[in-house]
């Protein structure tokens, strides 16, 4: 028919013009300056083909070929033959998504599964400008859904995490909150997704939030995993101060586990990991906090420590003489601080590992700004009066074992403690292969039993 002929048409421009993209591709300077690898195709050939950026074109031509709604024998049969005999750059899948993946010099970045690819449209107005609105980050988000929570003072939006398609009813809501460096993404939700899973197995994925929402303690209870990125990382983008810091963590924590509240219809579960674990304490210590139980997992706190403030009189950011806590100019992550936390030998093969170090650099490619870290030292286990867990690895260097005890034993009365150590462990136990699962069990038992704090759900303000 006329219209098969047509889509034939269609169908040697698209290959024509791969044909001339792929000369270009062979470069290996213009690829190491940021090619494009794509996979496209026509029912069961898979091959790459680079194409330089200029020429992106031609996906919007294999896509209206790809989309068009009467498959062609004749098309399918010539793309066999002419693969077969690699005339063709790439193969051609009838029906299957552009999957687009960036490549930095020699090393490629994470790749980004179909049906993982977001229009930008579908997401939040938020996430536009962060990190996350790459091709990249949105593979990250795969089997999460993202909320919009607006902070409560300036209206800053905050980005929130939950497992896709998931109800709270019924379930007990748990907040994490990630640390220093790392945002939700990689920290919380590695290696997760339905793709993933199904290329895999779910025993490959290192999500905890899937951990914990698929967890059931009997069958009573189960857990509504919500997660948040402070401002300046993952999907939270930078306020106009370029900083980050611990009161203003305070105000963001205590305003999305309201709304969680809202959500869920009950207080939250409030676990933090490392510096998050810091931010969760001062939380906890507010006694109108909208939480039933802590977790403070790998908390760096340390009576030891006193942080200085920055000086009152100094000259501005970028001048010689600007307090420490000034804003600077970005900068970067690096590969090696991603992986710095993997430390006990055998704990983690080298795959989930660079995995983690990938997808912490898409998620986080520039460090985020910590300022005002002072604020930190009004922290006092004693203000603590909820159910509490501190739990960390038994050779976490940034937890030592004083520290734990220190923070467990001047714990406030009146209230259920519990302290669990994870042998062979470092300071990331939920990612490790002898730890995830220990660690989920530690932190789901301590959430079904005990007392658990009578905080109701507050109302709107």
């Amino acid at each position: 028919t006329v219209g098969d002929f047509f889509v034939l048409f269609l169908y040697f421009c698209a290959v024509c013009l791969m044909i001339l993209s792929s000369r270009d591709s062979q470069d290996p300077k213009r690829a190491s300056r940021g090619s494009i690898s794509a996979r496209v195709g026509i029912r069961g050939f898979r091959r790459s083909v680079k194409i330089t950026a200029a020429l992106r074109i031609n996906l919007l031509v294999l896509y209206a070929v790809s989309t068009m709604s009467r498959p062609m024998c004749a098309v399918s049969s010539l793309g066999r033959r002419l693969s077969s005999r690699r005339i063709l750059p790439a193969a051609f899948q009838w029906g299957a998504s552009v999957r687009l993946r960036h490549f930095h010099g020699t090393g490629g970045a994470v790749p980004v599964a179909p049906s993982a690819q977001r229009s930008l449209s579908t997401l939040p107005s938020s996430l536009y400008g962060t990190p996350l609105s790459t091709p990249e980050g949105r593979a990250l988000m795969a089997g999460l859904d993202v909320r919009t929570v607006a902070a409560s003072d300036d209206d800053h939006p905050l980005a929130v995490y939950t497992v896709a398609g998931s109800s709270p009813e019924g379930r007990v809501p748990v907040l994490l909150l990630h640390g220093r460096t790392w945002s939700t993404l990689p920290v919380y939700h590695l290696l997760g997704g339905p793709i993933f899973a199904e290329k895999n197995g779910t025993d490959a994925s290192r999500s905890t939030m899937e951990a914990l929402y698929n967890y059931a303690c009997g069958d009573q209870v189960q857990y509504m995993p919500y997660a948040m990125d402070f401002r300046g990382f993952g999907g939270t983008p930078h306020d106009a101060s370029g900083v980050v810091t611990p009161h203003r963590c305070v105000g963001d924590v205590n305003t999305v586990l309201k709304w969680v509240a809202k959500d869920s219809g009950r207080p939250a579960v409030l676990l933090g990991w490392s510096q998050g674990a810091l931010v969760a304490q001062l939380v906890a210590q507010n006694p109108s906090a909208p939480i039933s139980k802590l977790v403070l997992y790998g908390s760096i706190w340390d009576p030891l420590v006193s942080h200085p403030r920055a000086p009152l009189y100094a000259a501005g950011p970028g001048v010689p003489g600007a307090p420490p806590d000034a804003p600077h100019s970005a900068q970067k992550n690096t590969f090696d601080a991603a992986i710095e936390d993997f430390t006990v030998e055998g704990s983690i093969p080298p795959e989930p590992a660079m995995e983690f170090a990938n997808a912490a650099l898409v998620s986080d490619p520039v460090k985020a700004k910590w300022s005002g870290l002072h604020e930190f030292n009004v922290l006092d286990p004693s203000r603590i009066n909820v159910p509490t867990l501190v739990v960390a690895g038994d050779q976490d260097p940034y937890a030592p074992m004083r520290v734990q005890s220190a923070l467990f034993t001047n714990l406030g009365r009146g209230a259920d403690r519990t302290w669990s150590i994870i042998a062979n462990a470092d300071h990331a136990v939920h990612l490790l292969d002898g730890g995830k699962d220990r660690f989920i069990s530690t932190v789901c038992s301590f959430m079904e039993n005990g007392e658990v704090a009578m905080c109701p759900v507050p109302d709107d303000e």
